[in-house]
């Protein structure tokens, strides 16, 4: 078992065709052939089910499909690793979820490596479920998470605790009144789901919406939206300020019928990891504590 056959086998498990899957790989049919029937030889079952026009996996299949994208994974990582150590002393892999890189987590990084200059960074953005497996296989060094694992496999540490406003652009909120639970079908409103325990308060205070103007899944998105002032929405404290205080954003007068909740940033790390991660881990604490 290779690379090469493991990199035709996901393709595959994508296209579904073995012509397609030859044109994506620079290579003829034949050769993709080859490789699946190796692969199959070698794991012992039969990975595909062939129709007429296309392919299906079979029940061993997609078990495979998930070990086979992981290996994939962790031997890119392991080339891109070995790339890193030509030029720097050592080197960190760091994931977080997108809304944290416009916290103050990410200028804290941003401090680290200016500090540890020989030390090369890599920052991946995924959920907090990606990000604890990768953990788990050793592809990210530290995450940052709202929803940490419950394991004694990691290292846990509550980094943060995050207030939530409702907020505008500065011209937009100048023009509103203290507004109050059904304000979502009267104003234009910007929504960015802060995680579970948001998501139950906004649907115990605000219920469920499908008018809103905007849904994002990204926060950079969503402060964009707001700076353009095309509505208002749900923003961390901490990613507002700035523009706070150049008077581009202002806080909504908003009475909610029950407290916003907080969103606590967890930073977690395998145990087997500590030693490496010792001096990050501890800068990050210590950043965090003032």
């Amino acid at each position: 078992m290779d690379f090469e056959q493991l990199r035709t086998y996901v393709s595959l498990t994508n296209s579904k065709n073995f012509t397609r899957t030859a044109d994506e790989m620079n290579v003829v049919q034949s050769t993709v052939t080859a490789r699946i029937k190796l692969l199959e030889e070698e794991v012992g079952k039969k990975l595909f089910i062939r129709k007429t026009r296309n392919l299906e996996l079979t029940d061993a299949g997609k078990t495979f499909l998930s070990y086979a994208k992981q290996t994939l994974e962790i031997m890119n990582e392991a080339i891109k690793a070995t790339r890193i150590k030509s030029n720097y002393n050592s080197s960190l892999v760091i994931g977080g979820l997108n809304s944290l890189w416009d916290t103050p987590i990410f200028d804290h990084i941003n401090n680290y490596q200016s500090i540890y200059s020989n030390t090369a960074i890599r920052l991946i953005t995924g959920h907090s479920k990606d990000i604890i497996e990768k953990i788990q296989y050793g592809l990210i060094d530290v995450g940052f998470v709202y929803n940490p694992p419950y394991s004694s496999f990691f290292n846990v540490y509550n980094i943060r605790e995050e207030s939530i406003s409702l907020v505008g652009s500065t011209k937009l909120v100048a023009k509103l009144n203290t507004l109050t639970s059904d304000f979502v079908s009267d104003i234009p409103f910007i929504h960015y789901n802060w995680g579970s325990d948001f998501s139950e308060w906004f649907e115990e205070e605000i219920g469920r919406n499908e008018t809103m103007r905007y849904r994002v899944d990204h926060t950079g998105v969503a402060l964009r939206l707001i700076l353009k002032g095309e509505g208002i929405g749900f923003m961390l404290n901490s990613i507002i300020d700035k523009y706070e205080k150049e008077g581009l954003i202002s806080s909504v007068l908003y009475k909610p019928k029950i407290e916003i909740p907080k969103r606590k940033i967890y930073m977690i790390c395998s145990k087997k990891k500590k030693e490496k991660v010792n001096v990050f881990w501890q800068n990050m604490i210590d950043e965090n504590s003032d």
